[in-house]
Order: structure tokens, then C-alpha cells, then sequence
């Protein structure tokens, strides 16, 4: 007897750890046949809106993801361009290698080489200011992505409030016979919208700081490449002595042909 009741005892947490474990796989089983979008759509009037929303942050996001290049700002083969016309000093070339492009460095180009007849201070506040329009002009229209990142979440929390009360009223209206599972699946529906929600702000406003300081990178190297346009102002005897190097290189280079 006394056997009998020890390997009893030795049995009991093994079968209750099956039991446990039987019961998480049952309860795995049941959260992989959620149908989320089904679950989503249960959020009423509040999950439309936050898709609606989501929609036009990712609309956004591709247009950001298209403008917000290098190619748009400054193209490698322009800066090579204007770098050496700048050298030389020739601004009717740098004028036409602009016209070519669209680029933000083309318009400080073309500004640069059609007002060279004003004084320095002008010219350089101008240019200044163009490379901060530009800057400015292309952080408003991301500002639209840190929008949809601060109402998402607000409109999330609304839609939870307003299932938390639909919730509640269910519960006083059924009275002491009210089933708790109701409560559970209406508290269910409630949060979701939440949930929707943060799903919809986290990853905007990520996008929002990462356009944003690829902007102010973008804005740091135009500084730098229209340091070079401005190098006939700024350092006139160095330019004039790598334009006399220049030509008698290409005088030496073509002598021994001749």
C-alpha cells in the first residue's frame, strides 16, 4: 500500500505538467486561428479611420522614399562638373551644366553663375538662403509622417475608450447573469484599436527621423559642395594658380604630339 501511494505521488506533478502543457498548445492552437482581419474590422467606425490613415502614411512614405535621394540634391556628375568649371572660373559653363538637371544643386549653381555681378555678402547670404528654402521645403513635407504617428495612437486609444464603455453597458444590461466571456471578447474588440494603432505610428514615426536627418545630411553637403562654386570669391589666388597648373599640363600634353 504504502508503494502504491508513493509511486501515486510521484506520478501526480508529471501528469499535471502534461496536463499544462496540453492545455498552452490547445490555447497556441486557438491564438494561430485568430483572423485578424476579421478582429481589425471588429473596431468599427475607429479601424477604418486608423487604415484610412495608414494608407496615407504610406502613401508618404513612398513619396519620401522617392524624393529624398541623393541623385535629387546633388548628382555626382554635376558636383564633378561644376567643381571644375568652378576651378576655372568658367561660370557660363557651370550655368549650362545646370540646365541639365533639376537637382537642388543646380538651382544654387544657376543662381550663383547668373549673379556673379553682385557683391560677395549679397551672394553668399542668397545662397545661403536658398540651401535653407530647400532644406525647410522638404522637411514640411515630411512633417505629414510625424502627423500620422501622433494620431495614430490617440485615435487607437479613442476607439478603446469607446469599446471599454460599449463593454460595460453590456455587462449592467445583462445583470448578475451576464457571462464573463462576453465582457472578455467585448474588452477584446476594445483593444485592438489600440494595438492598430501602434502598429500605424511606430514604424511613421521612424521613417519621420530617418527622412529628417537624411535631410539634414543632404543639407550639410550642399554647404559643402557650394563652397567650391564660391571658391573664386573665397580663395581667387588659389583658383587662378590651379587654373594656370591646369593649362600648362595641358600645354605639356600636347607638345610632345606635336
Amino acid at each position: 500500500m504504502i508503494r502504491f501511494f508513493t509511486a501515486l505521488f510521484t506520478l501526480l506533478p508529471s501528469t499535471a505538467l502534461l496536463a499544462q502543457t496540453a492545455s498552452v498548445e490547445l490555447e497556441s492552437d486557438a491564438v494561430g486561428t485568430i483572423d485578424w482581419a476579421a478582429e481589425v474590422l471588429k473596431g468599427g467606425a475607429t479601424s477604418i479611420v486608423l487604415l484610412a490613415v495608414g494608407f496615407v502614411g504610406i502613401v508618404f512614405f513612398i513619396e519620401r522614399l522617392i524624393v529624398v535621394r541623393a541623385g535629387n540634391f546633388m548628382p555626382s556628375d554635376l558636383e564633378r562638373k561644376l567643381r571644375k568649371h568652378a576651378i576655372a572660373g568658367d561660370f557660363t559653363a557651370i550655368n549650362d551644366a545646370c540646365r541639365t538637371s533639376r537637382s537642388a544643386l543646380a538651382k544654387i549653381g544657376t543662381y550663383i553663375a547668373t549673379h556673379t555681378h553682385i557683391p560677395f555678402e549679397i551672394l553668399s547670404f542668397g545662397v545661403t538662403d536658398t540651401i535653407s528654402r530647400t532644406v525647410a521645403r522638404q522637411h514640411q513635407r515630411t512633417y505629414p509622417l510625424a502627423v500620422v504617428a501622433t494620431i495614430s495612437p490617440l485615435l487607437g486609444l479613442l476607439g478603446t475608450i469607446i469599446g471599454m464603455i460599449e463593454s460595460f453597458q453590456k455587462v449592467a444590461l445583462m445583470g448578475d447573469t451576464g457571462d464573463a466571456s462576453v465582457l472578455a471578447d467585448s474588452i477584446g474588440k476594445a483593444l485592438i484599436t489600440t494595438a492598430l494603432g501602434l502598429i500605424i505610428a511606430i514604424p511613421s514615426l521612424a521613417s519621420y527621423h530617418f527622412f529628417k536627418s537624411r535631410i539634414n545630411s543632404f543639407g550639410i553637403r550642399l554647404e559643402e559642395s557650394v563652397d567650391v562654386l564660391m571658391a573664386p570669391w573665397l580663395h581667387p589666388e588659389t583658383t587662378q594658380s590651379e587654373t594656370v597648373a591646369s593649362e600648362s599640363t595641358e600645354d605639356s600634353t600636347e607638345s610632345p604630339a606635336q
